[in-house]
């Protein structure tokens, strides 16, 4: 079964996500933090990191360079779903070599779901 680590503050659309990757097959790990995720991280490997930009705790990019800094985590793939779809979070995102990059007003959370079940 595909594990996704999704990181997501607002608790509400957590819960969404997490109930849509369940009906799906995928197990998620929901977080709402970068400081959660990290903890995570150190007890599971999911095939995929679900990252949102703006976090409490820690700007999405920061922890996207964070982990791609760190040699046991560099290799997880990422996909940035976030309201914040500016030119330089995008092109920095691209260059820490994302996944995918989806702004969330742009789909609906169904079509963002399959997609990231599909990159997993």
């Amino acid at each position: 079964m595909k594990k996704i680590l999704v990181i997501e503050d607002e608790k509400s659309l957590n819960e969404a996500i997490r109930m849509k990757l369940v009906a799906l097959g995928v197990k998620p790990i929901a977080v709402t933090t970068a400081s959660e995720a990290f903890e995570i991280l150190e007890k599971e490997k999911p095939d995929l990191i679900w990252l949102d930009v703006l976090l409490p705790d820690m700007n999405g990019i920061d922890f996207l360079e964070k982990l791609r800094n760190n040699p046991q985590y560099k290799d997880i793939k990422v996909a940035i779903v976030s309201v914040s779809g500016g030119f330089e979070a995008k092109e920095k995102a691209m260059r820490l070599g994302v996944a995918d990059y989806i702004v969330k007003s742009q789909y609906p959370l169904e079509i963002i779901v399959k997609r990231m079940k599909s990159l997993a």
